[in-house]
């Protein structure tokens, strides 16, 4: 081969290249910042990028439902889960009291930057990444975070001094974040330390059996809920699984959306135990008792 023959061919292969990486900025998800998950980040496509995907916002249970680089999200403002690309990669392309935050997707989907509201819930306090109303949106300058959903300020695993007293640096994705803690400080009488994921804890009121203090029965799982817009409390409850698979409910329970619960009547005056509401899961089902959360 002569060295005119070798740099055509040079040159033939070099001149795709940039559409090569025009394409990859277009159809492939980069790297979040900071290289903190394995998750990439899905870009903001085109409206003709969009048309070509058929499942753009189809709804969906898992990411790989989804086409790449789509993202499977629960917006509970939309009351639904679809499939989703980024809407934003900054503040300033956001409406006014909303920034731009990475979402994560369900399943091994990318990361999903969104216009989030900010809101009034404080640092510590429970949130929403995609609140419907401001009273499960974190106040300005806080990031909604970790597994649990946090009010949170990011810090730097190295500096463990950067985050508040009653806070400790935890090593979450995206980004570590400043959790709350109180197994050192305790809590007000009426209140216990709430233990959760990721080794963040909170004072908070308990409704229901205290099953973390008090285990369950052998068929029930303790199961902690709470509500972003009443911070200070929490729920929980022994949770039996019933229906195709699993056994027969406890005596005094009954099935109901593959969970054993207590019956009740709403028209008694005290049917549930404090914190609880006497409701019906939709029309047809039987009334049972139910976390106010």
């Amino acid at each position: 081969m002569n060295g005119r023959a070798a740099l055509a061919i040079l040159v033939g292969l070099l001149l795709p290249l940039p559409l090569v990486f025009l394409l990859s900025d277009e159809l492939l998800p980069g790297f979040p910042e900071g290289g903190a998950d394995s998750k990439r980040v899905s870009p903001v496509l085109t409206a003709e990028a969009r048309m070509r995907l058929t499942t753009y916002r189809r709804d969906c249970g898992l990411s790989s439902e989804c086409e790449p680089p789509l993202g499977c999200v629960m917006e509970a403002r939309a009351r639904r889960q679809y499939c989703i690309d980024s809407q934003c990669t900054q503040d300033t392309e956001c409406p006014e009291d909303q920034f731009c935050r990475p979402i994560a997707s369900s399943g091994d989907g990318p990361w999903v930057r969104l216009c989030v509201p900010t809101g009034v819930r404080k640092e510590g306090e429970h949130c929403l990444e995609l609140p419907e109303t401001r009273e499960a949106a974190c106040a300005p300058h806080l990031l909604c975070g970790a597994k649990e959903g946090w009010c949170a300020q990011p810090c730097r695993k190295e500096d463990a001094t950067v985050c508040p007293e009653g806070f400790f640096c935890a090593d979450t994705v995206p980004e570590p974040l400043c959790l709350p803690t109180c197994k050192a400080k305790g809590c007000p009488p009426g209140q216990r330390c709430i233990h959760g994921a990721e080794g963040a804890s909170a004072c908070a009121e308990v409704y229901g059996p205290d099953c973390q203090q008090n285990p369950c029965p052998k068929a029930g799982e303790c199961q902690v809920s709470h509500d972003s817009t009443r911070p200070g409390k929490v729920w929980m409850e022994c949770v039996e699984r019933c229906g195709e698979g699993h056994p027969p409910c406890s005596a005094g329970l009954i099935c109901d959306a593959w969970v054993c619960r207590v019956p009740c009547n709403s028209q008694d005056p005290h049917p549930c135990m404090k914190g609880y509401l006497c409701k019906q899961h939709r029309s047809g089902r039987p009334e049972v008792c139910q976390p106010e959360s």
